[in-house]
C-alpha cells in the first residue's frame, strides 16, 4: 500500500533568482553519467540504479524495508515519532520549488569540503570555490577561514543539530539527512531547527531520502554500525551525481580521532559510523581515479 503523503499549499515563494524550476530533475541513482557508468562497472555488486537521493512528498511515505532499518536505529520513543503524519508536518514547512541541482550544459565538477584540521593552512580556498559544486559538511564554515576552504557553497549537508555561532552561506541548498540516532521526534525537529535555530530559508532544504542512506549502510560499508557518516554521505551523493569529484578535509588525526579547523579539541571518532569501511572505500575509489584527494597539511586517515 501507498501512503501519500498530502501537503497543504504554501504561498508562493518569493523569486529565487535561480535556474528555472522546470529545470528540476528527481535525482535517482544511475549509470547515465561518465564518473557513473565508471562507478557501477568498477562496484558491481554495490552499485544499484534507481534509488532515490531526495524524498519529497510525491514518494510517498518510506516502504516497510526502509521503515524496519530506519527504526532498528532508534530508541523505542523515537519510533513512535516515525510515522506519516509526523513526515506531513515537515513537507508542510518545506517547499517543492526549488531545483536541488542544474542540468544546464557543460560538465559538474563538484568539490567535498569536509572539517578536518588538515585544511588548517593548505591555502586551497581559492582551488575549492573554483569547482562548479561545493559541498560542504555539518558544522565546518567558511567566514574566517576563507583562505583555507573558500565561501562558495551548493550544498550544505548535515544531520538535524544546531550550528552554533557560525556563520554560514544560507543562500545554499541545505541537505538534511533525518537518519539519526541522537534527535528525538525527528521531523519536528527539522522544522524547529530550520525555522527557530537555523534560519534557513525553507524553499532551500531537501531531506536526503532515508532510502538512500540504507543503501549506502547495505551497499557500500558493508551493513556495519548504525549508518554512515554525513561526511561519507556527501561524497557518495557526489559521486553518484557529479562528472568529476574532488574532496578536501578529510580524515581522522595520526591517533584516529577527528580534529576540526575550527575548534580547538580532537574528538574520538564516532562508534555509530563505520569509519574503518568508509575510509577503505575512499582510498579505493582515489586508487581507481574514481574521485580525487587533496590531504591539505597532512597525510590523515
Amino acid at each position: 500500500m501507498v501512503v501519500l503523503l498530502v501537503v497543504p499549499q504554501r504561498a508562493t515563494v518569493q523569486e529565487l533568482n535561480e535556474p528555472d524550476p522546470q529545470i528540476y530533475r528527481d535525482l535517482k541513482t544511475s549509470a547515465d553519467g561518465p564518473l557513473q557508468r565508471r562507478l557501477a562497472a568498477a562496484y558491481p555488486d554495490s552499485f544499484s540504479p534507481g534509488v532515490d537521493f531526495i524524498w519529497e512528498p510525491r514518494d510517498g511515505w518510506i516502504s516497510p524495508e526502509v521503515f524496519d532499518w530506519w527504526a532498528s536505529r532508534l530508541s523505542e520513543g523515537d519510533r513512535e515519532d516515525l510515522t506519516p503524519e509526523a513526515a506531513q508536518r515537515m513537507f508542510a514547512l518545506i517547499s517543492r520549488q526549488f531545483p536541488v541541482m542544474s542540468i544546464k550544459g557543460g560538465r559538474q565538477i563538484c568539490a567535498v569540503v569536509g572539517a578536518s584540521r588538515n585544511l588548517l593552512g593548505s591555502g586551497y580556498g581559492d582551488l575549492i570555490d573554483a569547482h562548479d559544486v561545493v559541498f560542504r559538511v555539518n558544522r565546518a564554515p567558511t567566514r574566517s577561514y576563507e583562505a583555507d576552504v573558500g565561501d562558495k557553497t551548493t550544498f550544505h549537508v548535515m544531520w538535524p543539530r544546531e550550528l552554533g555561532k557560525s556563520q554560514f552561506n544560507r543562500r545554499a541548498v541545505l541537505l538534511m539527512t533525518p537518519v539519526t540516532a541522537d534527535t528525538d521526534d525527528v521531523f519536528d525537529r527539522i522544522n524547529f531547527l530550520v525555522e527557530h535555530e537555523l534560519h534557513w530559508d525553507p524553499s532551500r532544504v531537501r531531506i536526503i531520502h532515508p532510502e538512500f542512506v540504507k543503501y549506502l549502510h547495505e551497499n557500500w560499508t558493508g551493513g556495519q554500525m548504525a549508518y554512515p557518516s554525513t561526511g561519507f554521505i556527501a561524497m557518495m551523493i557526489a559521486v553518484h551525481v557529479c562528472d568529476e569529484v574532488v574532496l578536501f578535509g578529510f580524515g581522522a588525526d595520526a591517533d584516529g580521532r577527528w580534529d576540526r579547523y575550527y575548534e580547538d579539541y580532537p574528538e574520538e571518532v564516532s562508534s555509530i559510523h563505520p569509519v574503518d569501511f568508509e575510509v577503505q572505500l575512499r582510498r579505493e575509489m582515489e586508487e581507481r581515479g574514481l574521485l580525487k584527494v587533496f590531504r591539505g597539511v597532512r597525510d590523515d586517515r
